[in-house]
């Protein structure tokens, strides 16, 4: 399953489903932290709480260098 970061580089979602995103999370949050689910390192996730306009840098960097947050998913980035 991809997680938002990737769904938004994939123009499959965008910025504002973030909360849809936060919700199942919390309806199911697993073995996964909130920023590991959504795909951010803690330094995007800490950036993003501080800024929430820091969201579309934090997308675009994703997009442009292919930086990837670690995952504990099996066989998602950093498995």
């Amino acid at each position: 399953m991809s997680n938002f970061i990737e769904l938004c580089v994939q123009r499959a979602a965008v910025p504002g489903d973030i909360d849809d995103f936060i919700d199942q999370w919390h309806d199911n949050p697993g073995l996964q932290s909130l920023h590991e689910f959504l795909g951010m390192t803690r330094k995007e996730y800490a950036d993003w709480i501080a800024d929430a306009s820091s969201l579309e840098e934090i997308i675009n960097s994703h997009k442009y260098s292919g930086n990837t947050a670690p995952s504990r998913s099996p066989g998602g980035p950093g498995a």
